[in-house]
């Protein structure tokens, strides 16, 4: 803690101990939390599978093209990011596969 010196610096070191008093006593208080009812792990995959994995493949094919182009306008290589693309809709469209396979979706 910064020592201050004055009648000012005096009010300033109050103030911080205050505040930290006050903190801590806030920050010590028992979390409450009300919970009820649940989810359902199929109903969560399923719902992954429908919003979450389609959304995710066209935001990953919109962002590897928008790289690419920018990488070929400054002369870089294009591969890194046509491999990042693939990889990422085999992920992105996978998923949903596999969910469809265990019987989630």
């Amino acid at each position: 803690m910064t020592r201050f010196i004055g009648k000012a610096g005096a009010v300033i070191n109050r103030l911080y101990v205050v505040g930290m008093t006050a903190a801590v006593v806030l920050a010590a208080q028992p979390a409450v939390a009300q919970v009820s009812g649940g989810v359902d792990p199929e109903t969560a995959l399923s719902n992954l599978e429908t919003y979450g994995f389609g959304a995710a493949g066209a935001a990953i094919s919109l962002i590897c093209l928008f790289k690419g182009s920018h990488a070929v306008a400054e002369g870089r290589h294009l591969m890194p990011f046509v491999g990042g693309a693939l990889g990422g809709i085999v992920l992105a469209f996978g998923g949903p596969y596999l969910l469809q396979r265990m019987g989630a979706g």
